[in-house]
């Protein structure tokens, strides 16, 4: 056994499963960006699994085994360990999140590990109770946390009130003739989606928008000029964001409702965006498409 190829190992699989984790956390592999980590993480953990056998050739583990249920290792681990540290962000995915992990990794230690050497009864066994428990777990926290008002914690970390943060500009807007207002209806959930993803507006149009959270999290709706929201996004990850601009922002309690009013000046494409934690970098951003009149 070679020590120091075994702790290389180690870390490019870990790395790996970080990789395969964090591209569950941000996006669920429905970015490109997302699907990208997830294919490198996958490398990762392979080429962590080729320099095992390089240090211990004479292990059980073989190619086909490592090559094949390789990936179905690092996708099991990425997926449990990425679920259980965004429960309190997204509890409706980590429920099941969790389980298939613990489920998929499983499987690839049985197949790279255990095959021939501990009883398949054993292994059902465990299983059965090990994964009762996971599954139960993991329902019972996402139904906690469904019922317990956690977004508290999560307002006071998200008020912002450190130094040196990025001001979000407001799109250019004019006062509104409440008469001649379009409703836009945007419906939030906790898919961390704006639904519609893409809304087109006039320069002068009154808009009224009516932002509907059908989530069981809260929601924002931050209305900015594209550049501004990314680095108010770089802030936030820093720690160092303020209080939005209550004239071109809403947030929205789960199962609420809530309206702005706006009116654009310029034509182009403005953003839309979430800055609840973890819900920006996991993909809850729009645009709208202001054209001229």
């Amino acid at each position: 056994m070679q020590p120091t190829m075994q702790h290389l190992a180690l870390l490019v699989r870990y790395t790996g499963i970080s990789f395969v984790a964090g591209a569950v956390n941000h996006g669920m592999f429905s970015e490109q960006r997302a699907v990208l980590t997830a294919a490198m993480g996958v490398l990762f953990f392979l080429i962590g699994g080729v320099l095992d056998l390089r240090a211990d050739p004479h292990g059980r583990t073989r190619w086909v085994d490592l090559l094949g249920f390789g990936i179905v290792a690092s996708i099991g681990l990425g997926f449990f360990t990425g679920g259980l540290q965004h429960f309190p962000d997204s509890p409706e995915r980590s429920q099941w999140v969790v389980p298939l992990g613990f489920f998929l990794s499983l499987l690839a230690m049985f197949f790279t590990q255990w095959r021939g050497q501990v009883a398949r009864r054993t292994v059902l066994g465990y299983a059965g109770w090990a994964g009762v428990l996971v599954i139960a777990g993991s329902l019972g926290a996402a139904r906690y946390l469904a019922l317990t008002p956690t977004t508290e914690a999560h307002a006071d970390e998200h008020s912002h009130s450190h130094a040196t943060p990025t001001q979000i500009t407001a799109a250019p807007s004019a006062p509104a003739a409440i008469s001649t207002l379009r409703n836009v209806v945007i419906e939030m959930d906790d898919s961390m989606r704006f639904s519609p993803a893409t809304v087109q507006a006039r320069v002068g149009e009154p808009l009224r928008f009516i932002v509907i959270n059908q989530g069981k999290l809260p929601h924002e709706f931050v209305l900015g000029k594209e550049a501004d929201l990314v680095a108010h996004a770089k802030d936030m990850q820093r720690a160092q964001a303020t209080h939005h601009h209550h004239q071109n922002a809403l947030s929205v309690k789960p199962g609420e409702t809530g309206t702005l009013l706006w009116t654009f000046d310029q034509a182009g494409v403005w953003g839309v965006a979430c800055f609840e934690p973890g819900h920006y970098a996991a993909g809850m951003r729009a645009e709208v498409r202001v054209s001229a009149k």
